[in-house]
């Protein structure tokens, strides 16, 4: 009886944590992730449909969040090979976004950060040059090289709203609250023109050939959720495609 006892708890502990994980493909098209909560237990990890093989990226999402004091990492993208293969850092105190490639990092200064307003940032990397440029709410910034010049290969693990520590570990000094949406990622370089478009968020913009918002497998964990975008807008002035 006592082992059965035991094989009953186990079983539910195991479907109480199968609950908490709620994997789908959807069309997120005027949706947003909600991140409510300061805990690790909350984030959404991002499926794509194969593995990375390919030298240039661009990396394009918009966050809305009120945190001003700690560091904020929307997105992490893990591999066996690099802890940080691709992480998008943005810390309130030093007022510098930071991009992290092949486990290399570079500070972009002057960009802005709009408390409790819509983000727009987009980040490239091309392995040619080992160049690296972001773009935030349309002001570019300069050119920096980081990390070795190496393609990404292997089997992601992509995490929003988390910083990753390992394979199945956060940091929680790093929990990301606030609004995710948009999120796409390409096998290029978009072009400035391309990155305009995206930041505008007024006409028809080209959707990510590697994670698409628009058609997005996605992993659900905790508190995390998917909710309708009309609470917020993306400008207040435009409209948003």
């Amino acid at each position: 009886m006592k082992n059965l006892a035991s094989y009953i708890l186990v079983l539910l502990c195991c479907g109480l944590a199968w609950s908490q994980l709620k994997t789908a493909r959807r069309c997120l098209r005027e949706k947003v992730i909600t991140f409510s909560k300061q805990t690790t237990e909350g984030y959404v990890q991002l499926h794509a449909n194969e593995t990375m093989d390919f030298s240039k990226i661009t990396v394009c999402l918009r966050f809305y969040t009120d945190e001003n004091l700690k560091t904020i990492i929307p997105f992490s993208l893990f591999t066996p090979t690099y802890l940080t293969d691709f992480t998008l850092t943005y810390s309130p105190l030093t007022k510098q976004y930071y991009l992290t490639v092949h486990n290399g990092k570079a500070a972009f200064n002057g960009l802005p950060f709009n408390l409790n307003q819509w983000n727009s940032v987009c980040a490239t990397w091309d392995a040619s040059s080992g160049l690296a440029q972001m773009f935030v709410n349309e002001v570019p910034s300069v050119k920096k090289a980081i990390g070795p010049k190496e393609a990404f290969k292997g089997e992601p693990k992509i995490i929003l709203g988390q910083y990753q520590t390992g394979p199945s570990a956060f940091n929680p000094d790093y929990v990301f609250t606030g609004f995710i949406s948009d999120v796409h990622v390409y096998k290029e370089v978009l072009t400035p023109l391309l990155i305009k478009n995206y930041m505008e968020a007024k006409i028809k913009f080209k959707l990510g050939d590697y994670i698409s918002w628009r058609n997005l497998k996605h992993t659900l964990a905790g508190s995390v959720q998917v909710e309708e975008r009309h609470h917020v807008t993306f400008y207040t002035k435009q409209d948003v495609n």
